[in-house]
């Protein structure tokens, strides 16, 4: 009772006011921590008595709260039947999972895989989703759809398939490729090459003719009709750049390509492998007519892409097959920029500061993602570019390589993806090639060729 008449007198003549600070008050009002009584650890826990009346450990406080779970039980998840369409629940602490039946995924298995969203819906080419929620497939021009309602098969004009085995690897200093277009035989063989004639076949898209042994895909020279969609043009019958055959009348190339160049100065040349060697598979044709994306911006290279109309027809064959174009407005697209790998092919400097490549050169890049891009070599990159490359640099599309394709494979068939456009300097560190996203310009595409 002292204590408290003699807070209060401290508290009516303090000078400051009647509260006092935190440290002041705790001289009065601190309590004492004891030992435990006798027989006292046999009493159920409480707080006030264990953590501030005694002195408090980990012991003690452990003492509190011992027995706080047990007015809780786990919850089952499984109880309540989340999984849907016949899947099997699995309880984990705190969290559940479905085992899923054929045909169906997703958390609760609610979703089909029945549907475009999930593995292109099983279609081989395209998938598109109609109104009723359900989905059909369909194909690339010159494919017709199989019995299966997913598969596409040729609907083309008949050829015949050269199959070509090579006994040596291709050296481009010491090797020719002219062998290498075997005359049609049963049996013939060459230093190089053994050929056989096998049944009739189609010339579509993005399908190759001739067939080589894997053991020429170690190498970095693409093998005659390995990229027949790979075509070359010329300035005044020079090289100077790359080009994609999209049918037997139209080519597809990079803008700064052509700008600002007459149209007479060009030539286009399909079926070409050896830059030094005029080839009986090669055929080549004057351009009729350029048509360069209106959008093109030649500080940024953006809508980096331009068309051009051959003055006559290219015949389609072993050697010459257009690439094929995904589908517009389809989820196919989406499942092509999902594929990381794609294969960029043409005749561009094998060092940056090199001459170009006598032969046609193929190389297998990763894509990246825009925003990686961005952040390590800090270019400009739109909406209407993406990058590929190895961080790591030694291999790149490089000068000359421009206005070739970079082309995705899904299952059978070669789709193309990008157009080889620019970069910074040739395979090095942190310096990815930029290519232009032909999926932005399929509309473009497909309504000059049909009207031009």
């Amino acid at each position: 009772m002292g204590r408290i008449v003699h807070l209060i007198s401290c508290l009516y003549f303090h000078k400051g006011g009647m509260f006092m600070d935190k440290h002041e008050a705790s001289v009065f009002l601190h309590r004492s921590r004891r030992a435990n009584y006798l027989l006292e650890e046999l009493r159920q826990g409480n707080l006030e008595r264990e953590c501030l009346e005694e002195k408090c450990s980990y012991e003690e406080a452990k003492e509190i709260f011992e027995s706080f779970w047990r007015t809780y039980t786990a919850v089952d998840h499984c109880l309540s039947s989340p999984c849907e369409n016949g899947a099997t629940c699995t309880r984990h602490i705190d969290s559940y999972t479905c085992k899923c039946p054929p045909g169906f995924h997703g958390l609760n298995l609610r979703s089909t895989s029945k549907s475009c969203r999930f593995k292109n819906g099983g279609c081989e080419h395209f998938c598109r989703r109609l109104p009723d929620r359900s989905f059909t497939c369909f194909c690339a021009p010159g494919y017709g759809l199989g019995q299966d309602n997913s598969s596409c098969l040729p609907q083309g004009r008949a050829w015949n398939i050269i199959i070509c085995t090579f006994t040596l690897l291709l050296r481009a200093a010491e090797t020719s490729l002219s062998s290498a277009s075997c005359p049609p035989c049963s049996a013939l063989q060459h230093a190089d090459c053994f050929c056989c004639l096998s049944g009739p076949d189609t010339v579509v898209c993005g399908r190759h003719l001739v067939h080589f042994a894997p053991r020429i895909v170690n190498g970095q020279i693409c093998p005659p009709g390995q990229c027949p969609w790979q075509a070359l043009l010329t300035e005044h019958n020079k090289f100077t750049c790359g080009a994609i055959v999209l049918s037997d009348l139209w080519i597809l190339t990079a803008a700064h390509c052509v700008h600002m160049k007459p149209i007479a100065i060009f030539h286009v040349t399909v079926g070409k492998n050896d830059l030094q060697m005029r080839e009986k598979t090669e055929q080549q044709r004057r351009v009729l007519k350029v048509v360069m994306h209106s959008s093109y911006n030649h500080s940024t290279y953006d809508s980096d892409l331009a068309l051009l109309k051959l003055h006559r027809p290219v015949k389609l064959g072993s050697y010459v097959v257009p690439i094929c174009l995904p589908a517009r407005n389809s989820s196919f697209i989406q499942t092509l920029s999902l594929i990381r790998q794609a294969t960029v092919s043409g005749w561009g400097r094998l060092l940056q500061f090199g001459s170009p490549a006598r032969y046609l050169q193929r190389l297998v890049v990763p894509r990246v993602h825009s925003q990686e891009c961005r952040l390590h070599t800090q270019l400009n990159i739109t909406k209407n570019m993406f990058c590929a490359g190895r961080r790591s640099g030694g291999q790149d599309a490089c000068e000359g390589d421009s206005g070739g394709p970079l082309v995705t494979r899904y299952k059978k068939t070669w789709f193309l993806t990008g157009v080889v456009s620019w970069g910074k300097g040739c395979a090095r560190e942190n310096m990815y090639g930029v290519y232009a996203k032909v999926s932005n310009f399929l509309d473009w595409i497909e309504n000059t060729m049909a009207t031009g």
